[in-house]
């Protein structure tokens, strides 16, 4: 039973592990680093080297601009913004810039807003906003292993399938998504409190009709609500989101109609939506 266990564990990391990549869209074939005019730039060939891309590099990510050069400190790629540290390492989890500020960055990189991690209130600007009494972050969370809701036991589910291959509004093709189609379609799963964190990115689908509007909602225990998005439109780009699932027991995540033009069903996809602990 116990060596049951440890394949299922190691299958889960493995698939959570290779969603993230696909979230960054990293390539799959290798280079090497190139020292050209004091600056680090990423070399496949005879003259020819990475532009505006990420680039997976012993288990660390890097940003390669549209210069060819590799990037450090705040950068922002496809409308998200990212951290990467003095030697170009992109960062993860609680971070303290040289202002003071806190930030926290998920676990594919992209800079949390508008929610709430470890009880701690991150603002539009991703900002911590700290309460009276609240001490500082700690980065105690370990967001390198991920476990894919879809492949948890004691699933629940509406309107849910797991598509090979499907496509964003933003033009995102996701492989191994989930897709949420109509009105209070939804996945639910048992999360029995060992999780810290529910992480992934969501957009809808090529499908999505211009006559609709949605929002994506997390449910908790007894239906407390954990997490709202903003209005999804048929044009929206990808949203990175976290929720705090601290202590609960369940979690359902729902897609609700804002505007329904009566026939057509809201399409949802998500990728790597994934738990932590």
């Amino acid at each position: 039973m116990k060596g049951e266990w440890e394949m299922r564990r190691h299958f889960l990391v493995a698939a959570a592990a290779l969603a993230l990549s696909a979230a960054l869209t990293v390539p799959a074939y290798a280079g090497t680093w190139k020292y050209v005019n004091d600056q680090w730039k990423y070399q496949r060939g005879t003259n020819k080297f990475a532009y505006n891309e990420w680039i997976k590099d012993n288990g660390k990510y890097y940003y390669i601009g549209n210069d060819g050069i590799m990037k450090t400190g705040w950068q922002k790629v496809n409308n998200q913004w990212y951290y990467m540290d003095q030697t170009g390492v992109m960062q993860t989890g609680w971070f303290k810039d040289t202002d003071g500020k806190w930030y926290f960055l998920y676990p594919n990189g992209a800079m949390a807003v508008n929610t709430v991690i470890d009880g701690r209130t991150i603002g539009a600007d991703g900002v911590w906003v700290p309460n009276e009494g609240d001490t500082e972050p700690a980065n105690t969370m370990d967001l390198e292993t991920g476990y894919l809701v879809q492949n948890l036991e004691g699933i629940s589910k509406k309107g849910y399938t797991i598509i090979s291959s499907g496509k964003t509004a933003a033009g995102t093709r996701w492989g191994n998504a989930i897709r949420l189609k109509g009105k209070g379609s939804y996945v639910q799963c048992n999360t029995n409190g060992e999780y810290r964190l529910l992480s992934g990115v969501f957009g809808p689908s090529s499908q999505f009709d211009s006559a609709n509007m949605a929002r994506i909602t997390v449910y908790g225990d007894e239906d407390q609500v954990l997490y709202t998005s903003q209005d999804i439109h048929h044009n929206e780009k990808n949203v990175y989101f976290g929720v705090d699932v601290s202590g609960q027991k369940q979690i359902r995540v729902e897609v609700s109609l804002i505007k329904d033009n009566e026939w057509d069903d809201p399409v949802i996809l998500f990728d790597g939506l994934s738990l932590y602990k």
